[in-house]
């Protein structure tokens, strides 16, 4: 797929996403564009060769994941990274080497991913990058690999039940995210406070500094499972696709990741690990 063509795919993604309701039809809707995807998903190829030789050559595969966002990326009891995003970064250093070991997971922040990637420290964020058309010119982004919603995440005894409910009154983001965004045109009259990690946003409501924070929403769905003082209220805000990002100049790198992203859609690989981390959520989810 040609730079052009995929950013008119990735455009028209985020267009179609914007719409969708947490309704039945919402499903259908969600189901055509998973649909959409696969025919439009690059097979590897030739071309790819030279940026995937590169990192063969080296023996490993450098990719960015998040450690503070569950069930996405987070560190279990016994100090090893799991996660849906790194289960994928896993697969791919599999694909490589036969050897998912081969893949150096290097831990990132919202704040602090896309300069990793541009200071060449990974070679792929897989770290609920958001597509949106400003990044698409800044980096490479991958055909979607998920579907995520904002959500408000409140003390269980709060009264706040939606946006409309936050009028002068003070709401958390994480710094750069796209919730940092959308809060704006969303509910211009809030009083926003930007933090630097999902941690820190979540903390903001527990002491109670903070009436709700906007998030990702198997992220705070995790939380809130976990968490009996806090809970989740609203509709989900503003869906967009999840994608994996590359540097400008390693397009043939995002083909390659393409390709296998549409492998494991038709062998079945990619489903087993997406209910692995999602189907306690899915009912609460806008698509896969």
């Amino acid at each position: 797929m040609t730079s052009l063509s995929r950013r008119a795919f990735i455009g028209g993604a985020i267009v179609l996403a914007g719409r969708v309701a947490a309704s039945a039809g919402a499903a259908r809707v969600v189901s055509a564009w998973i649909a959409a995807a696969l025919v439009l998903a690059v097979a590897t190829g030739a071309q790819a060769e030279s940026t995937v030789d590169a990192v063969r050559a080296r023996g490993t595969l450098r990719v960015g994941v998040k450690t503070d966002a569950p069930p996405f990326g987070s560190i279990d009891a016994a100090g090893r990274p799991i996660g849906f995003e790194i289960d994928l970064a896993r697969f791919f250093a599999r694909v490589l080497f036969d050897d998912d070991r081969r893949a150096e997971l290097v831990a990132v922040t919202t704040a602090t991913r896309f300069e990793a990637l541009r200071a060449g420290r990974v070679d792929l964020l897989i770290a609920t990058v958001t597509a949106t058309e400003d990044r698409q010119r800044q980096m490479e982004l991958s055909e979607p690999y998920f579907m995520a919603a904002s959500l408000l995440l409140v003390q269980k005894a709060s009264g706040v039940q939606g946006l409309a409910d936050l009028v002068a009154r003070p709401v958390t983001v994480v710094r750069d995210s796209v919730q940092a965004h959308d809060i704006g045109i969303l509910q211009p009259r809030a009083l926003v406070s930007a933090v630097g990690s999902v941690a820190e946003g979540v903390d903001a409501v527990r002491s109670g500094q903070s009436d709700a924070f906007v998030y990702d929403d198997v992220v705070l769905l995790a939380v809130a499972q976990s968490d009996a003082a806090l809970r989740i209220v609203g509709r989900p805000l503003a869906p967009r696709p999840f994608v994996v990002a590359a540097r400008k100049d390693d397009a043939q790198l995002i083909r390659w990741v393409n390709g296998w992203l549409a492998r494991m859609r038709r062998d079945g690989s990619y489903g087993e690990i997406w209910r692995r981390y999602f189907q306690p959520f899915e009912s609460h989810l806008v698509g896969g």
